[in-house]
């Protein structure tokens, strides 16, 4: 198959000129060199598009150090999304020419999501203005490495905007000084900030942050995709929320008796929260105390390696009856939440079990137990709300196979974008544990829940690199962010896992923990409401811009007002237990 589709991109770029593209579009781009002297250059990326269904090819010359079939597949499916055309409908053929090997992968996502939105709609792009950025599912624009040298590389070809993703106008950078010692050259690096604003403005350009596409669009084009702002009620989901609450309260019933210190305190934090409102929070301070409580059970009551065995065995079969039911329950816009999330806990039940045969120390055995039996049944808790969700509008099932496809490749390549830039190690280390789950799950075909988890690697891996800025100033900015897009998702659905998410977000304790559920609340609403059918394609509104006057083409067809898209679960909560400390998700 993957042979089949380069022979195709092979024989597309020999007669490529002698094609008649319905649409195509190229923009300049900049990366930096790969090797051991970082440089800036310029690249082009040209885009073009005809009827097809929905297929990403990608052309790069010379090479490129990351792989950029992630990037590519997510621009064409990210601009379709904020546009509301159906993806499915084009093929993509994006033709990368460089000067020299760069570092490639996600950085050019963003640029490349621009030339997309200009192809399909016919806008002229301003030559002036370059960028650099990932392009996130949701639309939204995320950090990168080598902004120096790329913004030297677009000075130096006459551009007079750079814009960069925000928080990053302020960089670290590393300058090594040269000391002659005798006949020996002692090298130092000395670790600086560089404010981007005013190093551009010594290059004549001026530097601008920019949040998203839409924002980016508007300096490139003088147009933005129009968007209505809503408001949100949060206290219309408090039904469902205290539900699931009572649902898991229950379950701490048949393990009374085997409370210990740190469960305790939990179940008394979770009462708290129930009382103000809080029920989701509740719902999870109560599910790591069920895990200290069965933990403590299996310790008491599991004596002998049969009962050990026998545990396992009622546990494997339990999981494969959830996976038999969750492998053919049809889905709906409203459901996917449920069933994503489900085969998400099933599938870490599993792995939990298979860590619990294979340990060495009873502990580690009692443990996993623990952790996978109460992975289910959370799950079934989770599942139970699917008989309160009304009026379900269904799904196609191929299209939430492709789109789990792209993200899993896009996370990827994320990661590896983040390693490269030391991207924080505990949250790098969680994305590649939800991209391997993700990847599980697709081969298992539960897209939705491999879908999810895969937006969950590109979350993490993309906080691993913000962590390295100031992750407080952008609180604010996330919250709003997440409520907007909620309150949007609710014309299309119920969405009542981003209003989960959203609660556990406001009652976080750290900077990262907002942060990181705000994020994914926000991005699990754009999903719903992307993926919805009764989309309608965006209008494009002229706003033009104070900077600098692009010459503008009339955009093809019309539109109505914007989207972003996905986000999902993955909830960092710490329990204590009898040996360690241990960070768990949801």
């Amino acid at each position: 198959m993957r042979f089949g589709l380069i022979a195709m991109l092979i024989i597309f770029l020999i007669i490529q000129p002698a094609l008649a593209f319905e649409m195509q579009k190229s923009i300049n781009a900049v990366a930096v060199t790969s090797g051991e002297k970082i440089e800036g250059v310029v690249i082009k990326i040209t885009v073009f598009i005809n009827p097809g269904t929905g297929r990403v090819f990608v052309s790069t010359t010379p090479f490129t150090e990351i792989d950029m079939q992630g990037s590519a597949q997510l621009a064409a499916l990210t601009a379709c999304d904020l546009l509301g055309i159906d993806f499915t409908k084009y093929d993509f053929f994006y033709v990368i020419e460089a000067e020299a090997p760069i570092v490639g992968g996600p950085s050019a996502g963003a640029v490349m999501t621009i030339a997309t939105i200009a192809a399909l709609k016919n806008l002229e792009l301003d030559e002036r203005v370059y960028m650099s950025g990932m392009i996130y599912p949701d639309g939204s624009i995320g950090p990168v490495g080598g902004l120096n040298y790329k913004l030297e590389a677009a000075a130096q070809k006459g551009a007079r905007i750079f814009l960069i993703p925000s928080g990053q106008s302020v960089i670290t950078v590393e300058e090594k000084k040269v000391r002659k010692i005798g006949v020996v050259n002692v090298i130092t690096t000395e670790v600086k900030e560089l404010d981007l604003v005013e190093y551009g403005k010594k290059l004549g350009v001026k530097v601008f942050e920019v949040k998203n596409i839409n924002e980016a669009l508007r300096y490139y084009t003088g147009y933005e995709i129009s968007r209505e702002e809503k408001k949100l009620n949060i206290t219309l989901y408090s039904g469902e929320l205290r539900y699931l609450a009572e649902r898991m309260r229950e379950g701490i019933g048949e393990l009374r008796g085997f409370e210990t210190k740190e469960a305790n305190e939990l179940i008394k934090k979770a009462e708290e929260n129930y009382a103000l409102g809080n029920y989701y929070t509740a719902t999870s301070l109560l599910f790591q105390a069920k895990i200290l409580m069965r933990y403590e059970m299996y310790r008491k009551t599991l004596v002998s390696s049969q009962q050990i065995d026998s545990e396992i065995q009622k546990i494997s079969e339990e999981i494969s009856r959830l996976n038999d039911f969750l492998r053919n329950e049809p889905i709906g816009i409203n459901s996917i939440q449920i069933i994503a999330g489900a085969q998400e806990r099933v599938a870490e039940a599993s792995k939990a079990i298979e860590k619990a045969k294979t340990a060495t120390k009873a502990e580690e055995v009692f443990y996993n137990l623990a952790y996978a039996k109460e992975r289910l049944e959370s799950a079934k808790v989770w599942l139970s709300l699917l008989n309160q969700l009304r009026d379900d509008q269904s799904l196609n099932a191929t299209e939430i196979k492709k789109r789990a496809e792209f993200y899993i490749n896009q996370a990827n390549s994320i990661i590896v974008y983040a390693s490269s830039l030391n991207g924080y190690p505990d949250l790098l280390e969680s994305a590649s544990e939800s991209l391997e789950l993700a990847k599980s799950l697709y081969s298992q075909s539960l897209y939705a829940g491999s879908v999810f988890e895969a937006l969950n690697a590109i979350v993490d891996a993309s906080l691993s690199i913000e962590a390295k800025y100031d992750v407080a100033a952008k609180i604010e900015e996330k919250r709003k962010s997440a409520k907007t897009a909620i309150a949007e998702a609710e014309e299309v659905c119920y969405p009542i896992l981003p209003i989960a998410y959203f609660e556990f977000a406001e009652n976080s304790k750290t900077d990262y923990a907002k942060v990181l559920y705000y994020s994914l609340s926000e991005r699990i609403a754009k999903f719903l409401l992307n993926v919805a059918k009764f989309k309608e394609e965006k209008e494009l509104v002229h706003k033009g811009y104070v900077e600098t006057v692009p010459s503008v083409k009339t955009p093809v067809g019309s539109v109505k007002k914007i989207l972003e898209i996905p986000g999902f679960e993955a909830t960092l909560a710490a329990f204590a237990i009898i040996f360690a400390q241990r960070i768990i998700r949801r």
